[in-house]
């Protein structure tokens, strides 16, 4: 298949002569459908995901296959009908995460864990010349293990490729150069999302007025909010590292490198979150993250 209708499966249906399926994971109108699959070589369960063309296939696949990192969801290889088969990871998103927690929110060491494996991540992508440009809480899942696992690599590009005509990604996560449709777009975006998703980790909100967020940011002029405000006990420090995130310009923003080493600078020096003597590896930019 090189393009247009994607056949609908079900479970026992084939696909290919290796996997068989098993159930859907997602098949929401205007997504791509999402499948986990019996890899009956591999003898374990992945994920098929479906495009509407070859090529998108092949360009997700090819961007998958340079990007191997414990923090961004595997490749396993490519389909014969416009499919890639990728890691199937068991658990849910952060946004279903948050919506099981009583206040909608992580406590601080988690979301502080979460956020310095995600920044590692993309710091691994920006080396690589990648852009993720659609961090969301609903695009990051949680392995049992508590590992966080990027998903969904649609709006990513390469730093050298021109920008698509729309603005693809996520509100209210989208940077406001990406909504000014500039030329030139930098790791400086997905500085921004991840500013705006750990604001939301730690309050349960997003930073911006309420009746702003279905807009995009420089259109409205508005400011983004002081997570003090939902959560008064949160250290000034902390506070300032996220505004600093969510700054207008990108020139304004911290390298992810200055971001991650904030962030384990604020965990060794700040309130104490884990019990006396534990540091977890997690809280160390250098540290491999698993």
């Amino acid at each position: 298949m090189s393009g247009g209708r994607v056949r609908n499966y079900k479970p026992g249906d084939k696909i290919g002569e290796r996997h068989t399926v098993l159930a859907t994971v997602d098949k929401k109108p205007g997504r791509h459908p999402i499948y986990i699959v019996w890899d009956h070589a591999g003898w374990c369960a992945v994920a098929c995901k479906f495009f509407r063309s070859q090529a998108k296939a092949e360009r997700e696949a090819a961007m998958l296959s340079e990007l191997g990192h414990p923090n961004v969801v595997r490749l396993f290889g490519m389909g014969e009908h416009a499919n890639i088969f990728i890691e199937f990871v068991e658990g849910p998103t952060l946004a279903r995460l948050l919506d099981r927690q009583p206040d909608g929110r992580l406590s601080v060491a988690n979301a502080l864990r979460l956020t310095i494996h995600i920044g590692a991540a993309l710091e691994f992508m920006h080396r690589k010349g990648v852009l993720y440009l659609d961090l969301s809480a609903s695009n990051v899942i949680v392995a049992p293990t508590g590992r966080p696992v990027l998903v969904d690599f649609g709006a990513a590009r390469r730093t050298n490729e021109e920008r698509p005509p729309n603005v693809i990604g996520t509100d209210p996560y989208i940077a406001p150069e990406e909504c000014e449709q500039q030329q030139v777009v930098t790791p400086a975006a997905d500085i921004f999302g991840l500013g705006v998703l750990l604001f939301e980790l730690l309050t349960g909100e997003l930073p911006f007025p309420e009746g702003s967020r279905k807009k995009p940011f420089p259109q409205t002029g508005c400011e983004p909010e002081s997570a003090r405000d939902y959560r008064p006990t949160l250290p000034k420090t902390l506070d300032v590292l996220i505004l600093s995130c969510l700054a207008r310009d990108p020139k304004a923003r911290p390298s992810m490198p200055q971001l991650l080493t904030g962030l384990h600078e604020f965990i060794r020096t700040g309130p104490r979150m884990w019990p006396a003597g534990f540091q977890p590896e997690s809280a160390n930019p250098s540290a491999p993250l698993g």
